[in-house]
């Protein structure tokens, strides 16, 4: 039996009209208009000194200096940016755009291998841009987490497509992005425990980031920079956790240093600890459980891990609509995380004093224990093959 999402879908005919979805799509592309003149602190903090030290050392000459802190990949797009000349606010916004739609273009692919109806593409286009953190992220806030999360989501459509060199090759450029694409760690490792994807697959992964730093490397930037920029990055805040209504909420920030290792280590344990489990034969991984895994993963993992930052469920709020139209009868559960990520959003910008992190964190933890519990109950539910 069809889901509520699906059933919702066939059960009214104008939801059926492409048209109603391309009209859809033209009001989330509105609303990013009005939304593209605001200057955030990520702009002029960052971004916007960026793009002036590019144009000021000579566009691609500027690689060579160290001057940023993200991974050379995005830093190339920065590039082409100062190079046209255009306003670079919205040329940055943009480019983080184009890749909401392709990142929304693979969720609908995705759904597309279960119901084989292509209208889902079009609600993908549709809705995904409209997710309040996806909409927040790109075109107010001018961040690019868009783009690991496009090829971390296609990715796993690839692995389910059973194309593994495919789905080693984005998740390789996702980390040649950001190191926020381990997020999704648990999962893979599962795929790989059970035979969905070859352990020598994920070669593909530091090979793909070491093609992205050569083009840096050859301007003179030092390697040992190069390969270490992950953990320069992640040592940048010194914080348990930034925004984010996670466990570290609780524990002060005086005990960062240890608080951070026993996280990765807990994290860690937990991770092997569930993969060796979910590894028997007794637990037939079907496609739905798949994505339920899947979304489960991107929202465990910033639970359980320190230093995470409000836009860290990115992943699991796009995730959670792939949830929706595929393992759920109600849509509670992806948009009780929507709605952590939207509070951590708001009280980030402007609230950081007035709104609390505890009763997020009880949310937060309900709902997580609401998805771990529908994982688990699935398993007594007869589902078609993952394929």
């Amino acid at each position: 039996m069809k889901n509520l999402g699906v059933n919702i879908i066939y059960r009214y005919p104008f939801l059926q009209k492409v048209h109603f979805w391309i009209a859809l799509i033209v009001v989330g592309i509105l609303l990013k208009l009005i939304l593209f003149p605001f200057e955030t602190g990520d702009y002029w903090f960052f971004l916007h000194p960026w793009i002036n030290f590019i144009k000021e050392h000579g566009y691609f000459s500027s690689l060579q200096y160290k001057f940023y802190n993200y991974a050379p990949s995005y830093i190339y797009i920065l590039v082409l940016i100062a190079k046209t000349g255009l306003n670079p606010l919205y040329s940055i916004k943009i480019a983080s755009v184009l890749f909401e739609y392709l990142l929304a273009f693979f969720i609908g692919k995705t759904i597309c291998l279960k119901y084989k109806n292509k209208l889902f593409i079009w609600i993908s286009l549709a809705v995904i841009p409209l997710i309040p953190s996806v909409l927040a992220n790109s075109s107010y806030l001018s961040q690019c987490d868009s783009i690991y999360s496009a090829f971390t989501v296609g990715s796993i459509y690839f692995l389910l497509k059973k194309q593994p060199w495919i789905s080693a090759l984005f998740l390789g450029v996702a980390f040649a992005f950001k190191m926020q694409t381990l997020l999704l760690l648990p999962f893979f490792f599962v795929m790989m425990l059970r035979n969905h994807i070859k352990f020598y697959h994920f070669l593909m992964i530091p090979t793909v980031y070491f093609v992205s730093i050569l083009p840096v490397f050859f301007m003179g930037r030092p390697l040992d920079e190069l390969i270490t920029v992950y953990l320069t990055q992640a040592g940048h805040y010194k914080y348990l956790t930034m925004n984010f209504p996670n466990l570290y909420i609780w524990i002060n920030n005086d005990y960062y240093e240890i608080a951070k290792y026993i996280g990765l280590v807990v994290t860690f344990l937990i991770t092997l600890f569930a993969g060796i489990l979910l590894s028997r034969k007794k637990y037939e991984f079907t496609f739905d459980r798949c994505i339920q895994f899947a979304f489960l993963s991107a929202v465990t993992t910033p639970f359980l891990l320190p230093g995470m930052h409000e836009r860290y469920m990115y992943p699991g709020d796009v995730l959670g609509v792939l949830y929706f139209f595929i393992a759920r009868k109600n849509i509670g559960f992806p948009a009780g995380i929507i709605l952590v990520s939207l509070y951590s959003y708001v009280r980030c910008s402007r609230y950081h004093d007035v709104l609390p992190e505890a009763p997020a964190f009880f949310f937060y933890l309900f709902i997580l224990t609401g998805i771990i519990w529908d994982f688990k109950r699935s398993f007594k539910k007869n589902r078609p093959i993952c394929s």
